[in-house]
């Protein structure tokens, strides 16, 4: 990817791919990856469907793009189509039930000191990928949208396509199921912390995939 290319904005890119750049095309694949790959793991609960899931969000995007409205963000509508991609997908395989197993989310980078540590994380991590993948997928979106990408109501908004009322709603409620299920999950190992709950900060949605 050259560095003009880099500098420029998602519209700009998406302008130029839907003329034909391909390396327009590439940088903006290359930018969105791990955010697309993120949005669709949590909409499907496992690795591999995340993987199908985001290989076609880039496919419809590449279709889509002479009819895209560079005056609009383009990252709500990427993350639109990455979403219904992720849901589509999940009910081709197995509507409705959560399907997130042991170990089939990639690790996030591990910076802990020692491997007692490392395995404490690990199995944190694990719990809040089960939590987050039993919540309804209207939920899960915004909290996902909020925890792990950083949106802003605003942004969460635009990419959801709900008011921002809805979306303070629907994380409040996300909250509340998440510390509950989390609870559930502690089996005499404690309570969990309030900030995992409020902000799912950390939370083991996996960093990227293949895409």
């Amino acid at each position: 990817m050259s560095a003009d290319l880099e500098a420029e904005k998602d519209e700009r890119l998406a302008a130029l791919a839907a003329g034909g750049d391909r390396g327009a095309f590439d940088a903006l694949v290359t930018r969105h990856r791990q955010a697309v790959y993120r949005l669709c793991w949590s909409a499907t609960g496992n690795a591999s469907d995340a993987d199908d899931a985001a290989q076609e969000t880039f496919v419809r995007v590449y279709r889509s793009l002479p009819s895209y409205d560079p005056g609009r963000p383009f990252g709500p509508w990427l993350r639109k189509i990455a979403w219904n991609c992720g849901l589509s997908v999940r009910r081709d395989g197995n509507a409705g039930v959560p399907r997130v197993a042991e170990g089939d989310a990639p690790e996030a980078i591990d910076t802990a000191p020692g491997p007692e540590e490392a395995a404490a994380g690990n199995e944190e991590r694990r719990r809040v990928e089960e939590a987050l993948a039993s919540l309804p997928a209207d939920l899960r979106m915004v909290m996902v949208l909020r925890a792990v990408e950083g949106l802003s109501y605003a942004e969460i908004a635009l990419s959801a396509g709900i008011p921002a009322g809805t979306v303070m709603s629907r994380l409040s409620r996300a909250r509340r199921r998440l510390l509950a299920a989390l609870g559930a999950r502690s089996d005499g190992q404690g309570r969990p912390s309030a900030g995992a709950g409020r902000d799912a900060k950390g939370s083991g949605a996996p960093a990227g995939g293949g895409s």
